[in-house]
């Protein structure tokens, strides 16, 4: 056997081998990372995104569901205005209760009402009583002529000059008086007959304006208007 050479076998001076650190590799190795490696930066990004997309829809939610009550509130607004009580020339009293209720103009209208005695006219004018006639404006005048009360006031002659004056599409009507006619001024004009009985003669106009939930007010259908002005010429007739 050869003698042990000192250094060569056996442990190092002190009994123990040198300890490497834990976290050291090998060389050779790529040092080790401690732990998990953290999420990339862009994921919290994508995340704040993400809220501010729901924000962003929920404050359009909020625009749009704001703008249809505004725009509900305005259609379903009562239209007209609370009872005037105003005085009615006595020609007005022609036009029944039921009829005004049916065409939506329970409220007579001092800024239309009024009498000329020189002329022998009387004007009689209706709108909407709020809360009660919907939330449609409507609007009905009548203005009757009596020429017994002109001195030489002639009906016929004064029927024709209405007739003449008259701008607008003209159509005879038969069964309403003596005579008469419907002026048609196109689509969305309002209704309005002119006739004569004996030395009466009485105009009728009907208009008005229809409320839309998502848009402007539009003029009420000139058909709504003819059939209106048509009915309460042939009430007025059988009241003369």
């Amino acid at each position: 056997m050869h003698p042990q050479q000192p250094g060569s076998w056996g442990p190092p001076p002190g009994g123990q081998y040198p300890q490497q650190p834990f976290s050291q590799a090998p060389q050779g190795y790529p040092p080790a990372q401690p732990g998990f490696p953290q999420p990339p930066q862009k994921r919290r990004g994508k995340r704040v995104g993400l809220i501010a997309g729901i924000c962003l829809g929920a404050l359009i939610l909020l625009g749009a569901g704001g703008f249809l009550v505004v725009a509900y509130l305005n259609y379903s607004k009562p239209a007209g205005d609370p009872p005037t009580n105003a005085a009615l020339p006595e020609d007005c009293d022609l036009v029944s209760d039921a009829t005004l209720k049916r065409l939506h103009v329970t409220n007579p209208e001092p800024i239309i009402i009024g009498e000329d005695p020189s002329a022998g006219r009387s004007t009689c004018g209706w709108g909407p009583t709020r809360g009660q006639d919907g939330n449609n404006q409507r609007t009905l005048r009548i203005d009757v002529r009596d020429l017994t009360k002109v001195d030489g006031g002639d009906a016929k002659d004064t029927f024709g000059t209405y007739r003449e004056n008259s701008s607008g599409e003209l159509r005879e009507v038969a069964g309403v008086g003596e005579e008469a006619f419907l002026v048609s001024r196109g689509e969305g004009s309002p209704g309005e007959l002119n006739f004569r009985e004996g030395q009466k003669i009485v105009t009728v106009v009907y208009s008005g304006w229809n409320r839309n939930f998502l848009g402007d007010s539009t003029e009420m259908s000139s058909a709504e208007g003819e059939q209106a002005v048509l009915g309460v010429a042939k009430e007025i007739v059988s009241g003369l």
